[in-house]
């Protein structure tokens, strides 16, 4: 089984190293078909920077308004929100912090 193994890695070796032997063009010949170099620049892609349109302020804090403050941008549960004049939660042993 070894042997068998071994055999056809072999034979799996020499075929791909013979399929690389791929015939050359001679350097000499002036006849020789070359491949064309044609530059391409790296750049050809390039957008150039251009800065996001800023927000108007006055619709961002009725946004923020509308949302219960900057907490409700990110609720901690879903459908919880925050109510105004609610009571807040009584401090625990580390100062509410967590």
């Amino acid at each position: 089984m070894l042997n068998t193994i071994c055999f056809l890695l072999a034979a799996m070796m020499a075929v791909s190293a013979a399929a690389q032997n791929a015939a050359r063009p001679d350097p000499a010949d002036p006849r020789a078909n070359v491949p064309s170099r044609s530059y391409e620049s790296a750049l050809k892609d390039y957008r150039p920077y251009v800065d996001a349109e800023i927000a108007r302020w006055r619709e961002t804090n009725a946004e923020v308004g509308r949302l219960g403050g900057h907490v409700g941008h990110v609720p901690r549960e879903a459908g919880a929100t925050a109510k105004p004049g609610a009571k807040p939660d009584a401090p625990t042993a580390n100062g509410g912090r967590k």
